[in-house]
């Protein structure tokens, strides 16, 4: 084990309702090689039997219970009770590799000029394995680049993992693993290609970032990701060191579609707002990603928030200049009564049949 061993490293897991994978989770937690971790889960509020698996833990977890302020507030108050050099993201139904943490400790030690490192990750589901290798299938900005996730990171090398340890029976671990860095600021303000339950940071990146925004709800990792990327460089690590877990419950329901789509937009504006000279230069390619997040919104709410829809797209067309068909076509929706645009679906389905 490194000579860097005693740093210690928190581990901060927001969980909501996870009674059914909280324990999973946290016995990998438990099993990782590296000596000094300090495990946090927020209960953010559930209503099930979360806090019951989490006494089952003592104090091998430290537990913090609050009511309910969704994953912003959940992750900003696990990070403020951290005590650790590192911080490490987790959520409540994902794996670690159990060399996880020892492998990012050892690339932030190696690379001083980086202030967070995340990494490549597998999926899995009910039924087994899905993708050994998951970023690029989930992130599109990863997945549509030429070279991958080598194209959003300027720096390309390697990394000689110290393991520490054999690995399983019937498994290998590559001795050279395959690492890029680099300024990802402009790349990110784009669209978040940073997996958050990979990410490790370090502390006192807290202060010039800063922490959790509660006001960005279901986009604070992206939004506080494009802080932090301002600050200094990012690491990536070319290798799953976790398992996604991929699951029924997170398919969107249409409300929670409305209001992800309405926080994609708000970010989007922060960020433009954030860093005005950047927004002049690319100003262009800024507002058609605008005009597309002021249409999904309103596409979302069309049946739902009539007058919000009708704001959206107001927005898209004077502010942004994009006026399309698919602006018509979602005014059509937003003005035709729910009633007619179900009967004009089931008509539709019913001579597909036919």
């Amino acid at each position: 084990m490194s000579s860097n061993a005693s740093s210690l490293v928190s581990v901060v897991i927001p969980a909501f309702n996870a009674a059914s994978t909280l324990a999973e989770t946290l016995d990998a937690l438990l099993l990782q090689s590296w000596p000094a971790t300090e495990i946090i889960v927020v209960d953010d509020g559930s209503t099930d039997d979360t806090a019951e698996v989490l006494a089952r833990y003592g104090d091998r977890v430290r537990a913090i219970h609050q009511p309910n302020h969704g994953l912003a507030g959940a992750r900003k108050t696990g990070i403020e009770a951290a005590r650790g050099e590192f911080i490490a993201l987790m959520d409540a139904d994902d794996l670690c590799h159990p060399h996880r943490l020892a492998v990012q400790v050892q690339y932030l030690h190696e690379h001083q000029d980086v202030v967070l490192c995340s990494s490549d990750f597998s999926a899995f589901n009910a039924s087994g394995p899905v993708s050994p290798s998951h970023a690029a299938a989930y992130y599109s900005t990863i997945g549509q680049s030429p070279r991958g996730v080598r194209s959003l990171y300027p720096c390309h090398e390697s990394m000689q993992p110290d393991w520490g340890e054999a690995p399983p029976a019937g498994t290998t671990w590559p001795t050279t693993l395959a690492t890029c860095r680099g300024d990802v600021f402009e790349a990110l303000a784009h669209g978040n290609f940073v997996h958050p339950p990979t990410v490790m940071f370090r502390r006192s990146l807290l202060r010039l970032a800063g922490n959790f925004d509660e006001q960005a709800r279901t986009m604070c990792d992206w939004d506080w990701l494009s802080r932090a990327s301002r600050v200094g460089q990012f690491g990536y690590i070319e290798w799953p060191l976790l398992n996604y877990r991929l699951s029924p419950q997170q398919m969107s329901s249409a409300r929670h579609r409305a209001r992800s789509m309405a926080d994609i937009l708000h970010v989007a504006e922060r960020i433009c707002h954030r860093n005005p000279a950047f927004y002049m230069r690319e100003h262009h390619r800024f507002s058609r990603e605008l005009a597309d997040y002021c249409l999904w919104s309103a596409d979302a709410r069309a049946q739902t928030e009539r007058t919000e829809a009708l704001k959206l797209l107001a927005r898209c067309v004077i502010r942004h200049g994009h006026m399309s068909e698919a602006v018509l076509r979602i005014l059509f929706k937003v003005l035709t009564p729910t009633w007619l645009v179900q009967a004009m679906r089931l008509g539709r389905k019913r001579r597909g049949i036919a």
